[in-house]
């Protein structure tokens, strides 16, 4: 049975470059997907350009936009969560950032064949950072006793999973101390609990050694990795970790 895809993309302030990440799913070979693309109080012109890219195309492929509006904002995993509640359990969310696209046209193609396996639970691909080969994405080879968040990060884009999967999640592992939802080293917020328990079920957590994703970064900022931003993405992260997983 073929594999249903839905792509979950929050959005902010990438006017410039948001319309190839819509065109990027336009172009896949592979037909059965949606997306929804949620406006996550952008300040600048890119929810107009999405409502116009999307709107200038056929309406077979309209049809499988839904754009929304946040009124406040809620950052990846809020955004994820709620945005799940719409989809059913077998289908496969792949998480793509607005402003990011797919560098592989039969990406889907690929990518249901490795859900063809029932046993798959969440699947990545390998990445590049700007037009550069950099890359963190890879296999995740457990040790004996190891866990996910003992692992390094390897999880990264293009992140996808099986819709029921975090639904299983206690909503306890995606906010802080404070209750807040974690803003901050989101990815690894909502997909190492999720890889724990499928790892935990005896479930596959698969990477698919393509460059399907183009991760759109400055790497000319001398002060990337340096910055507040930067530190504070770190600190969260480690934060994450060391809680590890909570019933």
């Amino acid at each position: 049975m073929n594999n249903k895809f839905v792509f979950v993309i929050p959005y902010f302030n990438c006017q410039e470059d948001i319309t190839r990440t819509i065109y990027s799913m336009v172009s896949q070979s592979y037909d059965d997907w949606r997306a929804v693309l949620i406006n996550d109080l952008s300040t600048d012109g890119t929810r107009d350009v999405v409502h116009k890219a999307c709107n200038s195309l056929p309406n077979h492929l309209r049809n499988k936009f839904t754009l929304v509006d946040n009124e406040e904002k809620h950052g990846e995993v809020r955004n994820t969560l709620r945005t799940v509640q719409t989809i059913d359990d077998s289908d496969v969310v792949c998480r793509l950032d607005g402003g990011d696209w797919l560098t592989e046209n039969d990406l889907l193609s690929i990518l249901d064949s490795v859900y063809q396996d029932e046993k798959v639970e969440v699947a990545w691909t390998a990445h590049r950072w700007s037009y550069t080969t950099r890359n963190i994405s890879g296999p995740m080879n457990l040790s004996n006793g190891q866990t996910v968040y003992q692992h390094p990060w390897v999880s990264s884009h293009l992140k996808t999973f099986r819709c029921g999967s975090l639904k299983k999640v206690p909503v306890r592992n995606f906010k802080d101390d404070e209750d807040n939802f974690i803003m901050i080293a989101c990815d690894q917020a909502v997909f190492l609990p999720m890889m724990h328990i499928a790892h935990s079920e005896g479930k596959k957590l698969q990477f698919v050694p393509i460059v399907g994703y183009h991760y759109n970064i400055d790497l000319s900022n001398k002060n990337l990795f340096t910055n507040e931003r930067s530190i504070r993405q770190k600190l969260s992260a480690e934060g994450i970790r060391k809680r590890g997983f909570l019933e």
